[in-house]
């Protein structure tokens, strides 16, 4: 038998007694016999229970298999610890420093000579490419032809000139086509310049796909004809919900890790856009890396933003937390004399990282906090831990 049948009892005892309604108003009286009913039935409740628990005694006395056994359990004793949440972002490795080479003329021609390789570490200024240059060349010889009969035509007409011989206009207009002529043959000879195509940064020629003969035009119909990189200025970019946005700002502190090469560098938020992407509602942060051997852009990444730390915290797993309509609840072990009892103590959480998650109110260090067994049990249960 347990307790709750003292309780029982007294309900049976309270209903025979009031077999009917009374009226709401009750006189002075009446008031005092149903009290004095009460405090008759308690005493008849607490003679019930003292009967109960000796009868009890005597049952486990003369049969010891009757005993409540305790329910077995594992605690764990809380102790202040930091700890920290992060939001789990994936992202993509970046190069600042990606250059897609094109015609310095802006409409290219075709190739002479390729000077360099995919593979090859290239410096800026460095000669990579000679366009056909031919065509352009024939050109400034014709046109400086020209301009040496131009000369010539000019000099007899001054000469003349100088004799009173011939008009003042003869002598302008052979003037004027020599100066034409000038800046025609140095307009030429800039953009012979342009058939000459150098390198406009330092790093690896990740792509050469032009060979001599070929149109060279910048963009061929597999994409890039020439791409150098340069891996010393890299950065991951992630986007990020938008509901986060009041929590990501530049600075925020970063783990970003490389599965594929097995790295992991802390880094903090250097840059974050200004406007939601209307597709994925999210916006996009940066954050850069340092310079390391084998990374390489478009590999993938995972970045962890910090946004809470706490160095002084309550945590527990998240998985010993229960919850019904009054809210949510662990069990402590509390020792009762000799005895070891189960005690529900409501909780209020906080943070959730991983199987984690932060207290905020409800318990306190050196409560011992049941971690196994939990399930089923009962305020006042007798538990005995393993």
């Amino acid at each position: 038998m347990k307790n709750s049948l003292g309780v029982f009892i007294l309900l049976a005892l309270l209903m025979s007694g009031c077999g009917k309604n009374e009226p709401s108003a009750v006189s002075g009286n009446e008031l005092a016999a149903k009290n004095a009913k009460l405090a008759e039935l308690k005493q008849q409740q607490t003679q019930l229970t003292n009967q109960i628990a000796a009868l009890e005694a005597e049952i486990i006395q003369l049969d010891p298999s009757k005993a409540i056994q305790p329910k077995l359990i594992a605690i764990a004793e809380i102790a202040p610890e930091g700890f920290e949440s992060y939001i789990d972002l994936q992202g993509t490795v970046s190069s600042e420093n990606i250059s897609y080479v094109a015609p310095r003329n802006g409409m290219g021609g075709y190739v002479k000579e390729v000077l360099i390789k995919e593979g090859q570490f290239v410096k800026k200024g460095q000669l990579i490419l000679k366009l056909d240059d031919q065509v352009l060349k024939q050109s400034i010889e014709a046109s400086k032809t020209q301009l040496r009969f131009a000369k010539d035509l000019y000099n007899r007409t001054k000469e003349l000139w100088d004799q009173k011989i011939g008009t003042e206009v003869q002598l302008l207009n052979a003037k004027n086509n020599v100066d034409a002529l000038e800046s025609q043959i140095a307009v030429q000879e800039e953009q012979l310049k342009t058939y000459l195509v150098y390198a406009d940064q330092s790093g690896i020629a990740e792509i050469v796909n032009i060979k001599p003969g070929e149109l060279f035009s910048g963009v061929g119909p597999t994409g890039p004809q020439i791409q150098i990189i340069n891996n010393n200025d890299l950065s991951v970019h992630v986007d990020i919900p938008e509901n986060y946005s009041s929590e990501v700002k530049p600075g925020a502190e970063v783990l970003v890790e490389i599965p594929a090469v097995g790295k992991s560098f802390k880094t903090t938020i250097s840059r974050i856009s200004q406007s939601v992407n209307a597709a994925s509602r999210g916006f996009t942060a940066e954050c850069k890396l340092p310079s390391t051997a084998g990374l390489k852009p478009n590999m993938a990444a995972t970045a962890k933003v910090l946004n809470h730390s706490n160095a002084n915290a309550i945590v527990i797993p998240v998985n010993i937390v229960q919850s019904d309509d009054e809210g949510k609840y662990v069990y402590l072990m509390e020792n009762e004399g000799d005895k070891k009892m189960a005690k529900r103590v409501q909780v209020t959480l906080g943070e959730l990282y991983g199987d984690q998650i932060e207290i905020l109110s409800g318990l306190k260090p050196g409560d011992k906090l049941v971690t196994k067994g939990y399930q089923d049990l009962y305020e006042g249960q007798l538990v005995n831990n393993i």
